[in-house]
């Protein structure tokens, strides 16, 4: 209990595990969320753990000297190559310091990448890369629990009979969290923004899937109503029906998640590989999280992070890879800032009822599990009402609660759970 409490203190330090003087400086000069087609991210290793100064068993992270050596580094690399430092953060789950440098307008990236990639100073460098929420445009209508998929589909009733997620730490990834919502008040464990410098910024695409993962039955209900929120924003809306989120960003609020030791992580996102990103991810399956991502139907192999090893991908379709977990996804009731409710549709939303289901599973089990899409039953392809091919979320959770009675479908009642 006294490590876990340890954790969750270091998760609300200024700067990560940092030194609070050395980073200040650094860590509010956030890059502009608008514009980075001309930014890269190099990334400086740290010394081994047992050779830092000052280290010690409880993940400390005081070598300001160390710290200040490779800011010095980092700079040194930008005026030989013509750049800037725009920003930067410690990463001390993956060992580095992560660094963006800004290219002069005009500037190739990729070759500007290559270049500064032979500087044997650094670990690795990459593009700044960008990745989108997958997301329909909502219809501004309210909603109730009976229009919930999950309602029938997934008889939610039965399922809170047996699970809620209580105690159960889901990490949502996306951008802000409308925390004042009715549905959502008083549901938010921890709320961090890592775009701007603002305190609070409710958003409709992060709201929306923090209510199907975690509502708490004002206007619906959410799949684990009882789960820890973790609003994590590393995206910002830079439109109506568009979600934008940065390598960057996305790797910041994956540190976090790992240090508060987040048991599920959604990103409900695609976009490039990314070997950052793909790196914390391995540290998060490592630490026994579970990592959901959406399957982007336009890419080949639907899209980074759904594609990488270990995550679970979820579609809102049935014509999606094998692999792939179909969920309800369409004509969602979600809550949306301002206290209102939206219908919304898109992958992102049905990898936040998958999400919410983990909850359900892993306050029963309590250890890492259906990290396989294999372990997942579905609906067969004989079923009514539309289920065929979709997860069977009773019979899924029935596998660790064996006491869950699952009705067919087409019996099922919409009864709001109290």
């Amino acid at each position: 209990m006294k490590r876990a409490f340890a954790k969750l203190a270091l998760l609300f330090a200024p700067c990560l595990l940092g030194d609070a003087a050395l980073w200040a400086a650094t860590a509010d000069e956030t890059p502009s969320v608008n514009d980075t087609s001309h930014e890269i991210l190099v990334m400086l290793r740290l010394p081994p753990r047992h050779y830092r100064p000052g280290a010690s068993y409880g993940g400390t992270y005081a070598d300001a000297a160390g710290e200040a050596a490779r800011r010095r580094i980092a700079e040194s690399v930008a005026r030989e190559q013509g750049l800037t430092v725009q920003s930067g953060w410690p990463m001390p789950v993956i060992g580095i310091d992560c660094y963006v440098l800004r290219a002069p307008p005009g500037a190739n990236i990729d070759d500007v990448v290559q270049q500064v990639s032979k500087d044997r100073r650094i670990e690795w460098a990459q593009p700044m890369n960008r990745f989108r929420a997958l997301a329909g445009t909502p219809a501004a209508k309210e909603s109730l629990y009976p229009l919930q998929p999950s309602a029938k589909l997934w008889q939610l009733d039965e399922l809170h009979k047996v699970s809620t997620g209580r105690n159960v730490r889901v990490a949502v990834i996306d951008s802000g969290v409308d925390a004042s919502h009715p549905d959502l008040a008083g549901r938010i464990a921890v709320e961090r923004n890592f775009v701007d410098a603002r305190a609070q910024v409710a958003e409709s695409h992060g709201t929306a899937v923090a209510g199907i993962i975690g509502a708490r039955g004002a206007g619906v209900v959410g799949i684990a109503p009882q789960a820890e929120l973790l609003a994590l924003r590393a995206c910002w809306e830079e439109s109506a029906s568009s979600t934008l989120c940065s390598s960057f960003t996305l790797a910041q609020a994956l540190q976090a998640a790992i240090v508060a030791d987040a048991q599920v992580i959604n990103m409900s996102l695609s976009g490039p590989d990314d070997r950052l990103l793909a790196q914390l991810i391995d540290v998060a399956l490592e630490h026994g999280a579970t990592v959901v991502g959406a399957v982007d139907a336009q890419a080949a192999d639907g899209g980074f992070p759904a594609s990488h090893r270990g995550v679970l991908a979820v579609s809102d379709r049935t014509g999606a890879p094998d692999s792939a977990l179909p969920a309800p996804g369409v004509d969602v009731p979600a809550p949306a800032p301002g206290g209102r409710w939206n219908f919304v549709s898109g992958a992102s939303f049905a990898t936040a009822h998958v999400a919410g289901l983990l909850a359900l599973v892993r306050e029963v089990t309590r250890e890492p599990a259906m990290r396989q899409s294999a372990t997942w039953v579905r609906f067969p392809l004989s079923s009514p009402d539309g289920a065929a091919g979709y997860v069977d979320a009773c019979a899924t959770l029935r596998r660790s609660a064996p006491s869950l009675n699952c009705v067919p479908v087409r019996e099922g009642t919409a009864r709001v759970s109290r």
